[in-house]
């Protein structure tokens, strides 16, 4: 081998360069916990802020949809007249029920402060118990509507509208208690992605 060769091949030695460095370097770059690195584990601030708009606000989404619905049964029963005991039986049901849900909703969102994913698949059994329920008594209030007369009908459907308008009042408890939540801890709620059906994970931000 020349001599120039040989004292080359030793000052590349000397300096450290390898050909193959760059493909070593690109083939172990990528360490373990990079493959984790989107999957929340811990509360706080995941870095993604910027991305954080208004609709993605828990509160923002919840608010958007008492209103709709609240906004829509309005409307009907400016047509349909209001029957004020079945709304007021709607109200104080969903006034107690919520009490006594409150405490353990509320353990829910420090839970979800720590962990930033939920899995509700546990809750599959209660909405399907739920939905039965609702089936039947959408297929009795079917049955009365067909052989019943029309004054029954006006006094059946504005009854069953008006006992869910006074329903909502659950709803937007729930609204003002993720806001109670979020101002007693200095936190916002954010939607972040969802893994199936029944698993979402969140983003806890502090708040400035």
């Amino acid at each position: 081998m020349p001599a120039k060769t040989v004292a080359f091949e030793q000052i590349k030695k000397l300096m450290g360069w390898c050909p193959n460095a760059r493909a070593h370097e690109t083939r172990h770059s990528p360490h373990p916990e990079y493959f984790d690195a989107n999957i929340p584990t811990r509360g706080g601030d995941t870095g993604n802020s910027e991305n954080l708009s208004w609709f993605r606000k828990v509160s923002s989404r919840v608010l958007l949809v008492d209103s709709f619905l609240t906004l829509t049964y309005l409307l009907i029963m400016i047509q349909l007249g209001v029957n004020v005991v079945t709304l007021l039986a709607g109200f104080f049901l969903s006034l107690i029920s919520f009490i006594l849900i409150w405490k353990k909703q509320m353990q829910r969102y420090d839970t979800l402060a720590q962990k930033l994913v939920l899995d509700d698949s546990n809750k599959k059994i209660l909405y399907k118990r739920l939905f039965r329920i609702i089936t039947l008594i959408f297929y009795a209030t079917l049955f009365y509507w067909i052989f019943a007369g029309d004054l029954e009908r006006n006094f059946l459907m504005k009854g069953t509208l008006s006992f869910f308008a006074g329903g909502l009042a659950f709803m937007w408890l729930g609204y003002l208690q993720i806001l109670y939540w979020e101002r007693k801890n200095h936190k916002t709620i954010y939607f972040d992605k969802g893994y199936g059906k029944w698993k979402n994970s969140y983003i806890i931000q502090e708040r400035k």
